[in-house]
């Protein structure tokens, strides 16, 4: 490799667009069955990586529902394990038992994410006035669905697998963040990601008007920072973020009061984000190709004309820690963005 190529430390992978859920908010319509890769062709990918940077940090496993092809999941895992790299597992959790769990942290699983959208404390009534238990089963278009991934939490915890949540903040669950925080705190859940909900895939058809505003998504920040004080589950609050947090990498030893942080972004230079038919892709959240594996190796496609465009373009704003160009570009579709902005960072101001 070229000195001023870039070679990844974290590759992102989904491995399946398979999925029988019929998630509102799914980003990228799972479901299709799209697969063009192997589990061979995702460990070439990382042999071909690790070749070049033997330093590499981690996988992500996603999906689609990556437990749909739950081999696939471990004979990566163990390939990844073999050589001291970490796996994170982003899954629904439905299909998770205490037998699954073990074969996962056997295979090297080191930390599963599991989105949860409530805490359970409030009902919930769609557009036809029909009642869920709460938000969350409604976005999973499951009955079900809050009962089973609270299960899912607590059984991983119970298989002594790292367990982080993710919280996708709109609307409906403003109000219900940081009871959520809490309630995911006492079942032992080591990290909280909260973002915001991104338009994209079916929630682009379906929940636009979920949309947060900038003042309100500065509130929830806010509020959520501070309910972190003497908390043990630590929040990562992702982009934008304009509130002074330390990164992950400057974490001090001792406990930073709150136990809240960001981090720039990574899309584009730290992580590479691979689709299950060999497309990849600057984040995982955009839509457009940088260009396909099954054609040409990972580490040309990641430092061609388009790849380099594409971080020329849009790093500045990623790197910044502040910013995600991802959003913007989505978000911008459906709204004002400098406007949004705006009133997310004069509520910054204020809170200061």
């Amino acid at each position: 490799m070229e000195a001023e190529s870039i070679v990844p430390d974290e590759l992102r992978f989904a491995i399946t667009r398979k999925c029988d859920g019929a998630c509102r908010h799914c980003y990228n319509q799972s479901g299709k069955d799209m697969d063009r890769l192997s589990s061979d062709d995702f460990i070439q990918i990382i042999k071909e990586v690790h070749a070049v940077y033997p330093n590499m940090d981690r996988i992500t496993l996603t999906g689609g529902e990556p437990l749909n092809e739950k081999d696939k999941v471990l004979e990566i895992s163990r390939f990844a394990k073999s050589l001291g790299i970490r796996v994170r597992l982003v899954t629904r959790g439905w299909e998770l038992n205490g037998d699954v769990c073990i074969e996962l942290k056997e295979a090297g699983v080191t930390r599963v994410q599991i989105g949860l959208d409530s805490s359970g404390d409030f009902g919930y009534e769609d557009e036809f006035h029909v009642k869920w238990d709460t938000f969350h089963s409604w976005l999973r278009g499951d009955k079900s669905g809050f009962r089973k991934t609270v299960e899912a939490i607590k059984i991983a915890i119970a298989a002594g697998l790292d367990v982080s949540v993710r919280y996708s903040l709109c609307r409906s669950n403003f109000n219900d963040v940081i009871k959520t925080y809490q309630y995911v705190s006492s079942l032992g859940v080591s990290k909280f990601k909260f973002r915001i909900l991104f338009p994209d895939g079916r929630a682009k058809n379906r929940l636009i008007h979920e949309l947060i505003s900038g003042e309100d998504m500065a509130k929830a920040q806010y509020d959520l920072i501070h309910a972190s004080k003497d908390n043990q589950t630590v929040v990562e609050i992702t982009q934008p973020c304009f509130y002074k947090l330390p990164v992950r990498v400057c974490l001090p030893k001792d406990r930073y009061q709150p136990n809240a942080f960001k981090e720039p972004c990574p899309c584009g230079t730290i992580a590479a984000y691979i689709d299950s038919n060999g497309d990849v892709k600057y984040c995982l959240f955009d839509e457009k190709t940088l260009g396909n594996v099954c054609e040409v190796p990972f580490l040309t496609v990641w430092n061609s004309g388009l790849a380099k465009e594409a971080r020329k373009e849009r790093c500045p704003l990623d790197l910044s820690g502040s910013g995600c160009s991802s959003f913007k570009i989505l978000y911008s579709q459906f709204s004002d963005y400098p406007a949004f902005m705006n009133a997310y960072i004069k509520e910054v101001k204020e809170n200061k």
